[in-house]
């Protein structure tokens, strides 16, 4: 079912309370066009009655439903213009649809009403994480405000790619992310559906279908239980059985495989309606004629009316007994249409305990099971009967509240402010003068109502964390007997203890805060929670911010002391091995810090509090955050089942970036002491990593020339010289490519042996290696065999083989090849021919695109262009080539506004030119002037500055220098010539091939 999230439309005139009707769902995500509906808004009253999963506790995040509409609004006309809409036109559809689905529900609002927009997060508060300095409603409303304001900014610039990147759509034609991620397929209007393509036609021409009736002519919404359904004729409604294919009697085979086309008439239709009446008796349903309802037994034998229609309103069964108004009086019904208490009453609850309430004027008593006045009427305020045989009542509306028997009697004397029967403490809570306390089952003060607070400290449930195995393991066990219950009270703020169901002090009121510790499994439990009794507990240590952080620690309450001092801002419970138990501990570091340490300083304390492994790593077992509660399980799994097996744990250090492996013993081993014993062990992977590592100075120091050495004993061999033909078979595919690149580019640089030769031909033989001995499958190593057959890299160049292996590389989707292959496509250099293909060229480049190649952005670019100009010049449709060009200008637009200024200099030459030629959009001259004089400005590497000279030529003799153009102007043509003349060593012959 996972996490389900609602999304209301909220209206209600200002003196009556709000109706929300549900507009959306969603599963485990919350949903772009939700944070665009809700930015601006604020917590609102929750709107709980879908919370099912479990209640947190969390407001409803609203928006004003206005705003909301003239956000999505704007969205709408901007995706109108955007330049790939054409590989998905539907997608404008929708946000018209949204649109006007969300004006339509505005305009149905009362007048002079407030619509809002909520959301019910409630379920998704679970998988927040942690944070004390904000609320998770809080957080998200943040998230909503940020994220608009992102769309919004790149709106206003007309930065469409900027726009689909904050709305999360990494390829605007791919309908899956704008049907879930950005969430039209949650929309609850029949026009919207994730399952199936967007529609093509528009919301105000769609007519929604009639239901679909079963492959048997049924309407499902017909069903009442079982195999009986009813029908209509000529307005009336009867009952039918239609037999199941399971059913054996004379409407069926000897196999039981009946004829479900065979329906039997069981009533004839005669009624204005017919309903399932939710009696544990399918048969009895409701009837209804002239506005009244009665009831009926359809028994397939003998159907009869139990009680002809004379009720003004029914309620379903509950427990075989329902209610039913007759006139202004309630009455409880029999299933056999019998009156267990005849209409009477003014209001009734349900049945608890063998007693109903039932209020009769202004006074309210108790009704038993048979009927009868068990307790006449005659409180002013009653609750239900407790399982303990007690209820809470008051005689008097001012007067306090006592606990009665099933007699009359009262068990407790009125005398408190609010009596409520708690069913997880199996007690009542009881409030007098302002202050809590807890009486039992019996009725007794067992705590004195002296408290601010009282919360029972729950056990964990241990079973939604075991595995099958482990449950069936526990099915073997004796129970263990639970423990009893225990309540973090407050006496005053910040003074928190720990008591027992006797009032009994267990934990002495020096702490804010009683948290549950939370087992991994049920073997964590054992030891950690049943053989030691522990609880976290939390302190301020006496900040009266209120932001200010909770530091944790732990009580042994047995022992009545404190094991583990409150210091921590992380502390969760960690087991291994059969006894051993410990505390992994985290503090935030200073943000000074934060750049390149990572967030927390992460630590392991031993059962007693005293340090195991200092609090000197940004992470432990895995490169995740320990404060995030769902992350630290991970974390927790995986240090357990390590430590367990004698294993140790992988780490990095915040003094230093390096990694280092922590033991359950306390030792701290270097990383490339742990790495060398596994290989020496055999294990060639760690070789692989090592040499990785040191090649990219990850978790080590950079050291190229024991990177060599290292890949070189992973592909097989001991030294970087030895030929391929003496590694041996355990030697891994991947390290034979590795070591091939470092050999080439040891090569191309300079910085190999003496033989620069030898070592490329030596990187060629890996690459063939490799592919014969297991990594034919690879596409990395397929790609960089295509580069060297293609280049002549080691040995004659061999195009046709290269492209061989380049197609096998594109099969699996590698960004080298696919740019490369476009690259070839693109200057004629595929096939013999010579002629260049650039169809297929730009195909490689989108794919390189979507594969995350720069390069090849910067190249689908320029090469739309010109396939659209050279189809311009061969006469094609205008509508096909503005196609072209408009995709053009979407991937260099990307670049041109990306972070990434590597790239930036010639996507602004180029989208200059295109503005300004009016190539893909109607012409700007002032658009193209902006593009063309951020490239002039750019400077900050080779391949900006290479485009400079370019982009200051076009300045100088298109926008400027050329009499036609509307920013004509001599003085700075005269300008913009010498800058270029100034310009030394410029290129001013167009953007690179």
């Amino acid at each position: 079912m996972g996490n389900r999230s609602w999304l209301y439309f909220e209206h209600g005139n200002h003196d009556e309370q709000a109706s929300a009707d549900e507009i959306a769902d969603a599963n485990n995500n919350f949903p772009v066009l939700w944070q665009i509906l809700l930015a601006g808004g604020d917590a609102g009253d929750a709107i709980d009655r879908q919370r099912v999963f479990g209640d947190a506790g969390t407001d409803n995040l609203a928006s004003d439903a206005h705003a909301a509409l003239a956000r999505i609004r704007q969205l709408h006309a901007f995706v109108e213009r955007h330049p790939m809409l054409h590989t998905l036109p539907q997608v404008a559809l929708q946000f018209e649809a949204l649109a006007l689905h969300l004006a339509e529900l505005i305009d149905q609002a009362p007048p002079h009403s407030s619509p809002r927009i909520s959301a019910n997060l409630d379920e998704l508060s679970w998988l927040g994480g942690e944070s004390e300095a904000e609320s998770f409603i809080e957080r998200q409303r943040r998230a909503c405000n940020e994220r608009w304001a992102e769309v919004r900014r790149c709106i206003d610039s007309g930065n469409h790619p900027g726009v689909d990147a904050a709305l999360g759509v990494k390829r605007f034609a791919d309908w899956e992310t704008w049907a879930w991620h950005v969430g039209f397929s949650g929309i609850s209007h029949a026009y919207f559906d994730g399952y199936e393509p967007p529609r093509e036609e528009r919301f105000a021409d769609f007519e929604e279908e009639e239901p679909e009736e079963s492959d048997d002519g049924l309407d499902y919404d017909d069903h009442l239980a079982g195999d009986l359904w009813r029908f209509e004729v000529d307005g009336r409604w009867g009952v039918m059985r239609v037999p199941q294919d399971d059913d054996n009697d004379d409407n069926g085979d000897n196999d039981g495989n009946s004829d479900r086309s065979r329906r039997i008439t069981v009533v004839e239709p005669a009624w204005d309606d017919i309903r399932h009446a939710g009696a544990n008796d399918p048969r009895l349903l409701w009837i209804s004629l002239a506005g009244r309802s009665g009831l009926l037994l359809a028994d397939a034998d003998a159907p009869r009316v139990l009680l002809e229609p004379q009720l003004d309103e029914d309620w379903n069964f509950e427990d075989d007994i329902a209610t039913a108004l007759v006139g202004d009086h309630i009455g409880l019904l029999r299933t056999d249409g019998s009156w267990l208490l005849a209409p009477s009453v003014d209001e009734v609850w349900s049945f608890a305990e063998g007693m109903v309430r039932a209020r009769v004027g202004e006074r309210i008593g108790y009704v038993d099971l048979q009927g009868q006045w068990a307790i006449a009427p005659r409180f002013a305020e009653a609750e239900d009967f407790a399982p303990c045989g007690l209820a809470p009542a008051r005689l008097e509306e001012e007067g306090g509240w006592g606990l009665v028997r099933a007699d009359g009697e009262w068990a407790l004397p009125p005398g408190f402010d609010l009596l409520q029967w708690r069913h997880d403490w199996e007690a009542f809570e009881a409030t007098r003068g302002g202050k809590t306390g807890l009486l039992d089952a019996q009725g007794r003060v067992a705590i004195e109502p002296v408290y601010t607070q009282i919360e029972l400290l729950g056990e964990y449930p241990v079973e939604l964390l075991q595995s099958d195995d482990e449950r069936d393991a526990a099915k073997d066990r004796e129970p263990q007997a639970p423990r009893p219950k225990r309540f973090a009270v407050e006496r005053a703020e910040g003074e928190c203890g720990l008591v027992d169901a006797l009032g009994r002090v267990l934990v002495p009121f020096d702490y804010g805060l009683f948290e549950t510790l939370e087992p991994l499994t049920g073997e964590e439990r054992v030891h950690a929670m049943v053989a030691r009794d522990l609880v976290r507990v939390a302190s301020k240590d006496g900040r009266k911010a209120k932001n200010a952080p909770w530091l944790r620690g732990i009580y042994d309450v047995a022992a009545g002391r404190e094991l583990v001092p409150c210091e921590h801002r992380t502390l969760l419970p960690l087991t291994w091995g059969t006894q051993d138990i410990g505390w992994l501990v985290a503090q935030p570091l200073a943000r000074s810090a934060k750049a390149t340490k990572g967030q927390l300083a992460v630590g392991i304390l031993r059962a007693d509090g005293t340090t195991l492994h200092p609090q000197a790593y940004p992470w432990i077992a895995t490169p995740v955050s320990v404060s995030d509660g769902w992350y630290s399980v991970v974390v927790r799994s995986e240090l357990r089942k390590r430590w367990s097996a004698g294993e140790p744990v992988k780490a990095a250090r915040n003094d230093r970036d390096v990694y280092v492996w922590l033991h359950a013993d306390g030792r701290e081993q270097p990383h490339t002491e742990h790495m060398a014993a596994r290989h020496a062990a055999g294990d060639m992977k760690a070789a692989y990593e090592l040499a990785c590592h040191l090649r990219d100075g990850e978790g080590v120091d950079a050291d190229p020339r024991e990177a060599l050495r290292w890949m070189a004993r992973a592909a097989g061999v001991r030294e970087p010289g030895d030929a391929p033909t003496a590694a041996s078979p355990e030697g891994l595919p991947e390290a034979m490519r590795e070591l091939a690149t470092m050999l080439r580019r040891d090569a191309a640089d300079g910085a190999g042996t003496a033989d620069m030769g030898a070592d490329a031909v030596m990187a060629r033989a890996w690459l063939l290696h490799a592919v014969a001995n297991g990594g034919a499958d690879d596409a990395a190593t397929q790609a960089q065999l295509g580069f060297a057959l293609c280049e002549g890299v080691g040995g004659e160049r061999d195009r046709a083989a290269g492209m061989r292996h380049y197609a096998l590389a594109a099969e699996r989707n590698s960004a080298m090849a696919l740019f490369n292959l476009g690259i070839a496509h693109k200057v004629g250099e595929h096939d013999e021919s010579g002629e260049p293909d650039l169809p297929s060229a730009i195909d490689y480049f989108r794919r390189a695109e979507a594969a995350g190649d720069a390069d090849a952005t910067l190249q689908l670019g320029g090469t739309l262009r010109a396939h659209a100009l050279a189809l311009a010049e061969q006469g094609h449709a205008h509508q096909e080539v503005n196609a072209l060009h408009a995709e053009a200008l979407y991937a260099l637009q990307k670049l041109a506004e990306d972070d990434d200024k590597r790239l930036q200099g010639w996507a602004c030459y180029e989208l200059g030119l295109m503005r300004f030629r009016g190539q893909g959009a109607p012409r700007d001259a002032d658009a193209a002037e902006r593009w063309l004089l951020t490239g002039a400005a750019l400077d900050d590497c080779d391949d900006n500055r290479e485009s400079q000279g370019p982009c200051v030529e076009a300045l100088a003799e298109e926008l400027y220098g050329d009499p036609d153009s509307p920013l004509f102007d001599e003085a700075k043509a005269r300008a913009w010539t010498q800058r270029l003349h100034a310009l030394s060593g410029a290129t001013t012959s167009g953007a690179p091939e």
